[in-house]
């Protein structure tokens, strides 16, 4: 009787024991769910590379805005610049996809793939030691939306710096060094398991640069087959070492390929130096080199019916000459034993019977009969008479 009240009890406390948990549970997912959406929110990635980090006026610096696509609707992209300062004559090479306008670029791409904007400058003419600022924002368009704090909030902004010193005689650049890299790839487009062969030119216009390292970041998916001289991997980068960097350019290699299963569409690298100036500061020299094309795996060519016909052609050959007798091949053969087609005639030359193996046969029974008599007078002409009259004739090879 007293069952109900015991379940009762038994209920209220397993709902204690498992409230905590919950709690638990609930917190976690209040937590983490904001940063998954963050994450999952994020439409496109983008970085600034230079080509020097350091520089004097009148020097030649490059930048890269380097931009990476994640969603369909990243296709359409705004590029802007910041006031540039401390730069002089400005020029910028972009994709045929973007349109260039006075400090912005916008791009409507046809895929996703990463891309990136070439921009040249100069270090106008300074006095003093200062940094000169390069950045640019990055934002996905969306000719619908009108709020222009919705695109604030989804819009990267990516800059880095470039150190200047003034320069204080023409000699300047002779007294410490000045390096810079450059990556090339020897094939514009692959096929998926061919090889691709990478050359990186370390070019050094000062004095002699000590412990230069080099490093070229590569996809993942990449193979390394071999390299001069080797360097060593760490995940998605190739470093290496060099002790010295004399005037001049010294010149590494190595090649590489992609797993026949892979799904990249390009194979994009970057490289950066880092070595130390005259007075010990770390120099940091970087570059990017042109994106390679990986082409589509050829389907497998359909399967050609010839070279089977000529080998069934040729077995029958060897078999004619292997297997069968020398000479014309016997009826018999073929359709076993007996004779083919048998006549039976009239002296006067009159088909009285005629019996053949094959029912398709049809022969009009004058002509055959008229043409056999004219075979029989002329076989009768040629026989000696003593051997009597003739009685049979047989036609057959062998």
């Amino acid at each position: 009787m007293h069952t109900p009240r015991i379940l009762s009890r038994l209920t209220n406390r397993r709902f204690r024991m498992l409230l905590p948990l919950a709690l638990a549970l609930g917190f976690l997912m209040v937590v983490f769910v904001p940063f998954a959406a963050g994450d999952s929110d994020r439409e496109v990635n983008a970085t600034i590379y230079v080509s020097s980090t350091q520089a004097s006026p009148g020097d030649n610096i490059t930048f890269w805005i380097w931009i990476e696509p994640l969603k369909e609707k990243a296709k359409r992209l705004v590029i802007t610049e910041d006031d540039l300062e401390g730069l002089v004559n400005v020029s910028s090479t972009a994709p045929s996809s973007c349109l260039e306008t006075s400090e912005s670029w916008v791009c409507v791409l046809d895929d996703r793939s990463p891309f990136s904007i070439q921009v040249n400058a100069t270090v106008a003419n300074v006095t003093a030691e200062t940094d000169i600022h390069y950045g640019a924002e990055v934002k996905v368009w969306n000719k619908e939306k009108k709020d222009n704090e919705d695109d604030k909030d989804h819009a990267i902004r990516v800059s880095t710096k470039v150190h200047i010193l003034p320069r204080k005689d023409n000699n300047n650049k002779q007294d410490q060094p000045v390096v810079k890299v450059e990556l090339f790839a020897v094939q514009q487009s692959i096929l998926p398991g061919g090889p691709l062969d990478y050359r990186v030119n370390v070019t050094n216009d000062g004095a002699a640069a000590h412990n230069v390292s080099v490093v070229v970041t590569i996809p993942p998916a990449l193979v390394l087959i071999s390299a001069s001289p080797w360097p060593s991997r760490q995940e998605d980068q190739l470093t290496w070492i060099l002790d010295v960097v004399p005037r001049g350019t010294t010149v590494l290699l190595f090649s590489a390929s992609l797993p026949p299963s892979s799904r990249v569409e390009h194979v994009d690298l970057a490289i950066v130096a880092t070595y130390g100036d005259g007075t010990g500061q770390p120099v940091h020299s970087q570059n990017i080199a042109p994106s390679v094309e990986v082409l589509p795996t050829p389907p497998a060519p359909p399967i050609s019916l010839v070279p089977a016909a000529v080998a069934l052609l040729v077995i029958g050959f060897v078999g004619r000459f292997v297997f069968l007798p020398p000479g014309p091949i016997d009826a018999s053969l073929l359709t076993g034993s007996g004779a083919d087609e048998i006549f039976l005639l009239h002296r006067s030359g009159v088909l009285l019977r005629h019996f053949s193996s094959s029912r398709a046969r049809d022969r009009d029974s004058d002509i055959v009969g008229g043409m056999l008599a004219a075979v029989r007078m002329f076989v009768e002409d040629s026989m000696d008479p003593a051997a009597g009259p003739l009685q049979e004739i047989r036609f057959g090879g062998g």
